[in-house]
Formats: structure tokens, sequence, C-alpha cells
């Protein structure tokens, strides 16, 4: 991947795990689902700037905000769920293509450049 970025050690996030990185100047948090997938996003909520690492929790294969539990899936899309159930559409996150090669965790950051 081009504009690539070595994040952490594969080993250092199990599935329902977050884990705040830098990556020059981007504050990111790898987690997986857990089902085990791994997702790189911005770390901090779009709601009210929480950050991911210290106030967030997986839940299935989202990772959920608990200051005002917003949610947000793999792809950045953002949702509060109702009382009813009801998946209200929220702001949504930015997330980072990511891959695992060689036991580490990488994710393209386009404006890194080719």
């Amino acid at each position: 991947m081009s504009g690539t970025v070595d994040l952490v050690a594969s080993g250092d996030v199990a599935p329902g795990m977050v884990v705040a990185v830098s990556a020059h100047d981007l504050d990111l948090v790898v987690w997986r689902t857990e089902a085990g997938a791994v997702c790189v996003m911005d770390a901090r909520c779009p709601h009210q700037w929480t950050h991911l690492a210290a106030d967030g929790a997986i839940a299935g294969d989202e990772i959920v905000c608990l200051a005002h539990f917003w949610r947000f899936d793999a792809e950045g899309r953002g949702v509060k769920v109702a009382m009813n159930g009801r998946r209200d559409r929220k702001g949504d996150i930015g997330v980072y293509e990511a891959e695992e090669v060689d036991g580490r965790v990488l994710a393209r950051v386009p404006h890194l450049g080719a």
C-alpha cells in the first residue's frame, strides 16, 4: 500500500481491544472486532472529541464511545441506538485502509504520499 505506516504489532491488539497509536501528525486507534477483524480509525469521537482508546469499547463489530454511546462500524459509519432499538445516523469517523503483514498492522495514510 502506498503511503503506508507501520502502527503496532498484530499481537498487541486482541479481539475486542482498542490501542492508541500515533502516525506522523495523526492520533489513531487500532481495534479489532470481537471476530478479530482489524480496523484503524481516527482516535477522537466526532461528537465531543472523546478519545476512543480511553473511553471506547468493542461491541460485536462496532466500537462504542462510552461518553455518549455513539457507535462506529469498521467503515466509519456513526449511529446511536435508541432505547427502542432504532439506529439513528450520527457523524462518521475517519477510517484508514489497514492490513496485517508479517505480524504488524499497517495503514494507508493518503496524505503521506505514494
